[in-house]
């Protein structure tokens, strides 16, 4: 919620918190890849629309999975734009680059250790053989994945480069240094415990730390071993997590939910990876089958939840911003699918920025009840000033914009 005036203008950095009548908060949940570029995009739509404030401005962050990312980038003072920068080679970053590489490093160790063991487990599957008629192949199928390594990537890269990120006194890698509060989410593999990094105990775990943890999702990424715990994604428990943020004592909280299942109406036909196009979910494979489930058992937990939302926190005003339960690209494209980022973020974008524009005045009443200005008026500015020079990614972004200004114009009833 910001005064940018170029798309990619050169980075701003806080001008000093301004004092409000409510505590406000930012609930980022997880998504993997796909779901923190989601996230960048729909910040971007919200620093846009807002006059009085930016999403640097929140008094609380809570972070989970993916979201834990961009929430320890947000508290410490970096901007959707410097974001969106990292995300785009061609643009010219003070951030460093962040490619597949940094993040996704084998895990060498556990693959090794498996291997030693090799030989015993193949002893052992043979013995099972004997008893062929007493198991079935997922009992067989369970057997040899006994045999691989606890995950296939180290999230030691994620905690690398937070840490390169927030290495001075202006980003501090410390819960107990930042101007405000952040709270990033894990889970204890053993107790199922939910372990919130920020809160007493846990304040002394590096930022990177905890959002190496909060990101290590099972299978993909080992566990991460810390306190004599073993501990995983913070969103196994919950996606959201947004009762730290009505803990912390917030009025207002805004709520970006990137995972939703898919709804097939038939109307149409669902893109794949491969580029050809599927008619049901299931002609797309096992991927997509679990892919859906996953996001199907998240979400009707998270809807359970808001539906409680209104009783359970009364005088807490609460924003839901997720995709359309229809949204084809939020489904065709894998969590951990980094190609296709910047499609993904000026998707968010959009998608964001339509939602506000179908219910604007309701937004904007809510806004203001927390001290809070939002104006149609300043994305079309933002539209007015961007110059015929602009880079083609520029480009792509002002024609976002152009899409959606006339909608919130005559929504807010301040069209010229």
């Amino acid at each position: 919620m910001g005064k940018v005036v170029d798309i990619e203008s050169k980075p701003r950095r806080r001008a000093g918190r301004r004092k409000r009548p409510s505590k406000t908060a930012l609930v980022l949940g997880g998504g993997g890849f796909t779901g923190g570029v989601y996230e960048i995009g729909a910040l971007r739509a919200l620093d846009l629309l807002a006059v009085n404030s930016t999403v640097n401005d929140f008094d609380v962050y809570v972070g989970t999975s993916a979201g834990s990312f961009v929430a320890s980038m947000l508290a410490s003072g970096i901007t959707p734009d410097e974001m969106m920068q990292v995300l785009n080679s061609r643009v010219p970053s003070e951030l460093e680059d962040l490619d597949l590489g940094k993040v996704l490093k084998p895990n060498y160790l556990g693959f090794v250790t498996k291997a030693a063991q090799l030989p015993l487990r193949t002893l052992e599957l043979v013995r099972s053989l004997a008893r062929i008629g007493e198991l079935s192949a997922i009992d067989l199928g369970v057997g040899l994945a006994e045999a691989l390594p606890t995950g296939l990537y180290s999230g030691a890269g994620i905690n690398d480069y937070i840490a390169g990120v927030l290495n001075d006194s202006s980003r501090p890698n410390d819960f107990r240094l930042l101007e405000t509060e952040l709270y990033l989410t894990a889970t204890d593999l053993d107790t199922t415990e939910r372990i919130v990094f920020g809160e007493p105990g846990w304040q002394d775990v590096p930022i990177s730390k905890a959002v190496e943890c909060s990101t290590t999702l099972p299978i993909v990424y080992k566990p991460v071993e810390l306190k004599g715990r073993q501990l995983v994604d913070g969103g196994i428990r919950s996606t959201t997590n947004v009762d730290i943020a009505v803990e912390k004592g917030a009025k207002f909280i805004i709520v970006v939910n990137p995972l939703v299942p898919y709804v097939n109406d038939f109307e149409r036909t669902i893109p794949t990876v491969f580029g050809n196009r599927a008619r049901r979910v299931s002609d797309m494979g096992l991927p997509a089958i679990a892919n859906q489930t996953f996001r199907l058992i998240a979400h009707a937990r998270l809807h359970q939840a808001v539906e409680q939302w209104e009783e359970k926190y009364p005088g807490v005003d609460i924003i839901l911003l997720e995709p359309d339960p229809t949204d084809e690209l939020m489904f065709g494209t894998p969590i951990m699918d980094y190609s296709r980022r910047l499609q993904i973020a000026r998707h968010g974008f959009e998608s964001v920025t339509a939602t506000l524009a179908k219910d604007y005045e309701r937004y904007e009443e809510i806004a203001q009840r927390h001290g809070l200005e939002i104006s149609a008026r300043r994305v079309r500015r933002v539209v007015e000033t961007a110059s015929e020079e602009e880079a083609e990614q520029t480009s792509a972004w002002r024609r976002v914009l152009e899409q959606t200004t006339s909608v919130l114009l005559r929504q807010s009833g301040e069209a010229s």
